[in-house]
């Protein structure tokens, strides 16, 4: 203890001396060191960062933090020590343009690896939230110490093509950084969040990952004394605490946005924390001896049963085990993204720390695995064989690595190589020991979890669901419930793991503690249309004509939606007619799951993940916040007509579209909606829209011939990175003509070039922030 004294006084006697030559004079500029008309000129996401700085304001009070961590005697960092602390971030980037943003940091780690004394100063992990501005769209990030991800060049590689290969990594730059007077290179790590899921193509929904607090609990007055995991108990600890780890959401706060978000988390949390019940059950049984580290969550459960989800877990399990990214299939390490359409787990790559050149042990395998699991090996090779290297090289480069593409096709080579050695250690398992960890039905799943839980934590009340939907607080064995009401806020705390009181511990255990109906569909029916998978509600009437090719879609009742998902359509007819309800004043009555439903839905009629050629769509009297929804599909789509709109009528997310005429008449909110896309339109003819005839965000590229609007707020409003180009416009009895602006703060403004408009407004011509730009050719 003395010592540690002494070494924090000395610490702060030194940066006493320092703190005079600390740059404290921060520039009161805040924002881009360039004009807005260049925002879209200088693309900030094709530059190379040169430097990331950050300036702690409060220099001393977080050297003096640093120092009490380094010299605490525990060996993991309590959570004291993870205040955070105002400070200024300023990046140049390659072109020695700069952005200086105002921020929230501090320390990252769980363990002391993210923390070490660099010369006379320190060298730590850090998280940091923005308030104001964005890094290449980012605006919660990590700057990580380089060894606190493996080896730093193939974390950054294996970010790239596991994005390439559609699976969900988080952005990973290598970066000269300079944190206070402390100069070195570090990774900069975007945190697993809305923007990280809407960059991947995914809307906005459940993040979950293990729930480690137990584990915390257990070893947070473990010595710090530099012993293995083995030899100071932390393993034999994680192994116990194994046993009684269920999930957390750490993106709770969504439950507050509506009640179809609040259901899609729970169901998210239900059903994540059987798999990790099942996990429980079986890793140390009667013929396992894994440790945690070793053994998996079932990707047959991660999957719901449906062979083509589980090949592509199957295939993510082996890609990890080939770059030995080990540490990121660790019970404890998992992160999941709630797929609530497709209703499977989607894994989030993070914390895996690769090392694609370490040897792979002979006879090294990990269990439990799937029924067709070595048809994966072939599925992955294939995929690392297609993949695009050049295109690949560029983003490694624009990541901070110099690597030649003959480097980046050894890396490629070697994974392979490493896929061939793992595939002939899984040929040498026990028949016998891989029957027995496939997936089977456990009797009384909850058994075991409640006796472990019991004797570790006997201060832990559980909440189930019971079949009304009501919550109720119990001891644990689910004995002596009570019911209990939880504010949106409560809810949110007990889902993410924070929820104590009166010294007890809260754990919300589900809804549906019975493994047969894991992944039940309440919602939906199905039905097939040669490769394409249809699913609608009671209140929907289907009459499908294949000879015909027509579609024929009549909704009974208010709100009930269908969804066409996977494959391609072509030269179809779709004809949706609507259900709408009114009340005594001839008023639209809310529809049922507005604005969303359980399965993250908006629209009444979706088309997702499909190729669409020469599709005609009809719809009128819709009842959902969108009549029509288009989510990551592609192709070309005749005609687009809409009329009776409840709120938006036609919403376009995430697709690359060509539409030859789009005619809307009468929407509640907007007409046209287009985000996260490329798109191109020939015409667009748009009427009595509530707010804008035109939309187009996030980051979209939209070419358009010819737009005509009657009667709405806006004519155009191109926002968030956006860009429209359009030919000619003729607007009347609008408020505002043409709309150029910045909404949400991880992305830039809009821009709108025009060569010909005619303008009928009634308050404004033109509407336009300092982040946005308007380029009129000819001003009529």
């Amino acid at each position: 203890m003395k010592k540690s004294l002494f070494f924090l006084i000395v610490f702060v006697f030194y940066f006493d001396l320092i703190l005079a030559k600390q740059n404290k004079s921060i520039n009161n500029f805040k924002g881009c060191a360039y004009q807005a008309s260049e925002t879209h000129i200088k693309d900030t996401d094709n530059l190379p960062i040169k430097l990331i700085e950050v300036d702690i304001h409060d220099f001393r009070k977080w050297t003096v933090n640093g120092v009490r961590i380094l010299t605490s005697r525990y060996r993991y960092v309590q959570d004291k020590y993870k205040k955070r602390f105002n400070a200024t971030i300023t990046v140049t980037y390659g072109d020695t343009s700069k952005c200086i943003f105002d921020g929230r940091v501090r320390h990252s780690g769980d363990e002391k690896d993210h923390i070490s004394q660099l010369d006379n100063s320190i060298t730590q992990s850090l998280d940091i939230h923005l308030k104001n501005g964005n890094i290449r769209g980012i605006t919660r990030f990590k700057l990580l110490r380089p060894k606190a991800r493996g080896n730093l060049e193939d974390e950054i590689f294996l970010t790239e093509i596991l994005r390439n290969l559609n699976y969900l990594a988080p952005r990973t730059t290598k970066v000269a950084s300079r944190v206070n007077n402390v100069t070195t290179n570090m990774i900069f790590q975007e945190k697993a969040a809305k923007e990280m899921l809407e960059f991947n193509g995914r809307r906005e929904g459940p993040i979950l990952e293990g729930d480690e607090r137990f584990f915390f609990k257990s070893v947070e007055k473990i010595e710090d004394n530099n012993l293995s995991g083995w030899d100071s108990g932390v393993v034999p600890l994680m192994n116990k605490s194994s046993k009684y780890m269920l999930s957390k959401q750490v993106n709770s706060n969504i439950v507050q946005k509506s009640n179809g978000h609040k259901e899609m988390s729970l169901e998210a949390a239900t059903n994540l924390n059987l798999i990790y019940l099942y996990f429980s059950n079986r890793f140390q049984d009667e013929l396992n001896n894994f440790n945690y580290f070793d053994y998996d969550l079932d990707n047959t459960l991660l999957g719901a049963f449906s062979k083509n989800k589980i090949r592509k877990l199957d295939e993510y399990n082996l890609l990890i085990q080939a770059t030995n990214s080990h540490h990121g299939l660790a019970v404890n390490n998992r992160k999941f993204y709630w797929n609530s359409i497709e209703k499977y787990f989607e894994p989030i790559n993070y914390d895996s720390n690769p090392n694609i050149n370490k040897k792979i042990e002979s006879g090294a395998f990990r269990l439990p695995i799937s029924e067709d699991f070595f048809t994966a090996f072939s599925g992955i090779k294939n995929k690392l064989n297609t993949l695009d290297l050049e295109k690949i090289n560029r983003n490694l480069s624009l990541s901070g690595l110099e690597i030649t593409k003959k480097e980046v096709e050894a890396k490629k080579n070697k994974i392979l190589k490493n896929l061939d050695i793992i595939k002939n250690n899984y040929l040498y398992v026990s028949a016998d020991l891989i029957e027995h960890n496939k997936y089977k039905k456990i009797e009384n799943i909850l058994k075991n979890f409640n006796t472990n839980l019991k004797k570790s934590h006997p201060n832990t009340y559980l909440v189930k669901q019971n079949v009304n939907k009501k919550f109720q607080r119990c001891e644990i064995f689910l004995e002596n419930c009570y019911s209990v009401n939880f504010s949106e806020q409560k809810l949110s705390n007990l889902l993410e793991g924070e929820l104590e009181g009166n010294k007890m511990l809260f754990q919300y255990i589900g809804k549906n503690l019975n493994l047969d109906n894991l992944y039940r569909n309440d919602y939906f029916k199905k039905l097939n249309l040669n490769n394409i998978e249809v699913y609608y509600e009671d209140g929907v009437k289907v009459t499908i004509d294949e000879s015909k090719k027509i579609i024929e879609i009549k909704q009974v009742k208010s709100g009930a939606k269908i969804y066409l998902i996977n494959g391609e359509l072509d030269d179809f007819k779709i004809n949706y007619n609507g259900f709408s309800l009114k009340d005594e004043n001839n008023s639209d009555i809310v529809p049922k799951d507005y604005p969303t439903s359980p399965t993250g839905l908006t629209g009444c009629l979706s088309f997702i993940n499909m190729k669409l050629k020469n599709i005609e769509i009809n719809a009128n009297n819709s009842t959902c916040e969108d009549t029509v929804n288009l989510i990551q599909t592609s192709g070309f789509i005749n005609k687009i007509h809409i009329q009776n709109s409840y709120s938006d009528a036609l919403d376009v997310d995430f697709s690359d579209l060509q539409i030859n005429n789009i005619n809307v008449k009468s929407a509640g909110n907007d007409c046209v909606d287009f985000s996260s896309g490329k798109y191109i339109i020939d015409e667009l003819v748009l009427s009595n829209c509530g707010d804008k005839a035109l939309s187009v965000g996030e980051k979209s590229k939209l070419s358009l011939k010819k737009i005509t609007a009657n009667k709405s707020k806006f004519g155009i409003a191109s926002k968030d990175g956006s860009i429209v180009e359009l030919k000619y416009a003729n607007f009347k009895n609008l408020d505002t003509c043409l709309a150029a602006y910045k909404k949400k703060q991880e992305f830039e403004g809009g821009k709108i070039q025009i060569e010909n408009m005619q303008c009928d407004y009634l308050n404004q011509k033109i509407f336009l922030d300092k982040h946005s730009m308007i380029n009129q050719i000819n001003k009529t």
